[in-house]
């Protein structure tokens, strides 16, 4: 009997083995089997194959595509939307100032068997500084040390001659050649200088001096070639620097690619999917952000394929996938099709998707909006993130299936790593910030840290197509949702963001507790318990507005706004009263620990009228920079 148990035991194991992936707590918005689907048909391979279409090394762009056109990536795009089959597909061109670019450029320095060439752009285009004049230029070098501020320049003649500095390249321009009439700089400022010794970073030079004389000439060398040099110099060797260009400037203009896939004509609602392919025309990083490019081309032919297979169903709302220069063209974009815009219920963007996470030392980020501009988008993406990160995991539970995870997705010819990730707090400096300034709801994913950002490194041999699959499916899942919800999937949404917003209620209310745990003397108390609660109430009107924002998604939003609002705000006011009885009770155990007042404090001036003021949720004025939101909330009394 005994040996019949254990064989009964062991094929249970061996029975549940498959089934491990359908534990309830793994699950999205969507169904099982359209995940499955989903997992099935998105491919890592084809975002790297796009990759090297777009950018298969960093490249002096020729002038046709600036006379001529379009540019290489723009083509390569509209080639591939035909052959996957979008709705549409068109160049849009806005007009935009002066384009510089090299045809040469060389840097020469001196050495006793001869010069040396040390730097040409056909072999790292980002060496030479953004903006440097045609010029064939000479001097001897002379290091300064930061060369970011007066004080490195005392007693030491730079004019006609060339500095060496690890500041930046318009700090020494400024300070060197604008003030003290050098030749030339160059810089070897780096984020890792030590840990990466031969990586240079993109970077400019101002195009005119503001004092009418000569803008100089602007370099980028590497840590070992600065080290080179300065050893030269300590040594009393006399280093004669020459830079050769040759540069032109062309109209500008940005590219704005423009695809779609065709909603059922059920309602006028529109999603955005958005990637700047183009970050200037100059630097072409194959993961900022040439990978976001590719990325959401992946997006779009996986989830038009799923339909086409009857997988998923076709999209009620138009999906707009925008491929254009970073933040300028979005912009651009917008401003020109206000039509479309109004329309857009919410924006994905992606900015660096690619890298290889155990490489790079990254994880993948999903930032969320600022607490200024609440909206049920941050749930739907974490939703999607939050599965394949752990279905992807390896879980003790399972070590009878060899330790192996519940369903990995992996790529073919891409690693087999953990897939990082994090939610994290809202940072702007991309297109999704752009969105938001014209109200838009937009959410970016990212990889952080890359450690050949803005760089001459930052090639294709640094991504996954493993990760690529990954954030397709991801994205994907995130898109469908965004794309065919319905009523019933509205509600589903508007669950689970009122179930993920007890979660940021409790979180935050453990946080306000924090500050009552951290005063060192009782006269701190009361304002920590103030300050506690406080951290309870603004969470609490955050998960009101999140809920409010799901009724866009419904087929009668007025209608499902008042609903929303009558069944789901009084539960998560209830909650955060729970909550605040809570913070009430630590409140008062902490005062007799302290000995101090256990009254309930009165308000002050500034409170009272904090508590009379609403917030509204409003466009900006077009045309904001790159910082962040801009101006997205109004308060009134």
């Amino acid at each position: 009997m005994r040996q019949a148990l254990k064989l009964a035991a062991a094929a249970f194991v061996v029975a549940a083995a498959p089934l491990a992936a359908q534990e309830k707590e793994d699950r999205t918005l969507l169904s099982w089997d359209q995940m499955r689907a989903i997992i099935m048909e998105a491919s890592g391979e084809r975002s790297m194959h796009h990759i090297l279409e777009f950018v298969p090394y960093q490249r002096v762009r020729p002038a046709s595509e600036y006379t001529v056109g379009p540019f290489r990536e723009s083509q390569a795009v509209m080639d591939f939307a035909k052959q996957y089959g979008f709705s549409t597909a068109e160049i849009e061109k806005f007009p935009g100032g002066q384009l510089w670019q090299p045809t040469k450029g060389q840097l020469w320095v001196s050495e006793r068997l001869g010069p040396r060439k040390i730097h040409d752009i056909y072999d790292t285009p980002v060496a030479l500084g953004g903006n440097t004049p045609t010029g064939d230029i000479s001097g001897e070098l002379i290091d300064v040390g930061n060369g970011g501020s007066a004080a490195d320049y005392e007693g030491k003649d730079v004019k006609g001659k060339v500095v060496l500095g690890s500041a930046g390249l318009n700090a020494l321009q400024r300070f060197a050649v604008f003030e003290r009439g050098a030749a030339g700089v160059l810089s070897w400022n780096s984020m890792r200088p030590i840990e990466q010794p031969d990586i240079m970073i993109s970077s400019s030079i101002a195009a005119a001096n503001p004092n009418g004389g000569s803008a100089g000439f602007g370099w980028m060398v590497t840590t070992r070639q600065a080290y080179d040099l300065k050893a030269r110099l300590e040594r009393g060797d006399k280093v004669t620097v020459r830079s050769v260009v040759e540069a032109q400037t062309y109209p500008g203009r940005s590219e704005v690619i423009h695809l779609t896939i065709a909603g059922d004509g059920s309602t006028q609602q529109r999603v955005a999917v958005s990637g700047h392919i183009y970050e200037g025309l100059i630097k072409q990083g194959a993961n900022d952000d040439n990978s976001g490019a590719a990325h959401i081309l992946e997006m779009g032919r996986a989830y038009i394929q799923l339909i086409r297979d009857g997988k998923l169903p076709k999209p009620k709302r138009t999906i707009d996938f925008l491929f254009v220069q970073e933040i300028s063209g979005t912009n651009a974009w917008l401003n020109a099709h206000p039509d479309l815009a109004k329309n857009i219920i919410a924006d994905l963007n992606y900015d660096m998707e690619g890298l290889r996470l155990t490489t790079g030392k990254a994880t993948w980020l999903l930032m969320r909006t600022p607490d200024s501009f609440p909206t049920f988008l941050n749930d739907i993406s974490q939703n999607f993130l939050e599965f394949v990160a752990e279905i992807t995991r390896e879980r003790v539970r399972y070590r009878a299936n060899g330790y192996g995870p519940a369903l990995d997705v992996l790529s073919p010819n891409g690693s087999r790593d953990p897939f990082y990730i994090k939610v994290d707090k809202y940072y702007g400096a991309s297109d999704h910030a752009t969105y938001m300034q014209h109200g838009i709801p937009a959410v970016i994913f990212n990889t952080w840290p890359d450690p050949w950002y803005h760089s001459s490194q930052d090639t294709p041999d640094k991504l996954d197509a493993t990760q690529f699959k990954r954030a397709a499916v991801v994205s994907v899942g995130a898109m469908a949702v965004l794309a065919s919800a319905d009523d019933a999937l509205a509600l589903r949404v508007a669950a689970d963001a009122l179930g993920r917003g007890a979660e940021r209620m409790a979180a935050n209310q453990r946080k306000g507790l924090g500050y009552i745990g951290d005063i060192t003397d009782g006269s701190q108390l009361a304002q920590a318990y103030t300050d506690a609660k406080a951290a309870v109430k603004h969470q609490a009107n955050i998960e009101k507005a999140v809920i409010k924002s799901v009724s866009v998604l419904f087929n009668n939003p007025a209608d499902a706004e008042k609903k929303l609002v009558a069944t789901y705000h009084p539960l998560i006011d209830a909650r955060a009263n729970a909550l605040t009885a809570e913070v009430k009770s630590t409140f008062t155990l902490a005062a007799a620990t302290w000995k101090a007042p256990a009254t309930e404090p009165a308000p002050s001036a500034l409170e009272q009228e904090a508590a009379r003021t609403i917030v509204d949720r409003v466009p900006a004025p077009p045309g904001g920079g790159r910082g962040g939101p801009g101006e997205i909330g109004r308060a009134h009394v």
